[in-house]
């Protein structure tokens, strides 16, 4: 069923007055149920692995491992003092590549943290 269908069974539904309950596009109620359940947040960490991998090249991606993205920012855990100061230097590089590999996510910032004291 393609949008303009399903625009005109949700038109056919009458709205009643002072009724709380209104007709939802079904692909609104799957999308809020995929992320009460938790499967989309899986889904996102796998793109944003392999999108990882891709922008920063493997070794540097073997090295280092993805964060949390709050509020536009993603955090970067490196294995060493000499791999955080190396994605430091990259971070616009690396902005550029999650904008043009994956604009959904919104990442305006990278913070880069070693994890060698750990």
């Amino acid at each position: 069923m393609d949008d303009k269908e399903e625009a005109y069974y949700l038109n056919q539904i009458p709205e009643k007055r002072g009724s709380r309950f209104q007709a939802s596009k079904i692909s609104s109620v799957i999308r809020r149920v995929i992320q009460q359940r938790g499967y989309s947040s899986v889904q996102s960490a796998d793109q944003l692995r392999k999108a990882w991998t891709e922008i920063v090249g493997e070794n540097l991606a073997r090295y280092s491992t993805i964060g949390k993205i709050e509020r536009g920012q993603l955090t970067i855990v490196a294995a060493s003092k000499v791999v955080a100061t190396e994605l430091d230097y990259m971070k616009s590089q690396i902005l550029k590549g999650f904008e043009e590999k994956l604009p959904e996510f919104s990442i305006r910032s990278i913070r880069v943290r070693s994890d060698a004291n750990r």
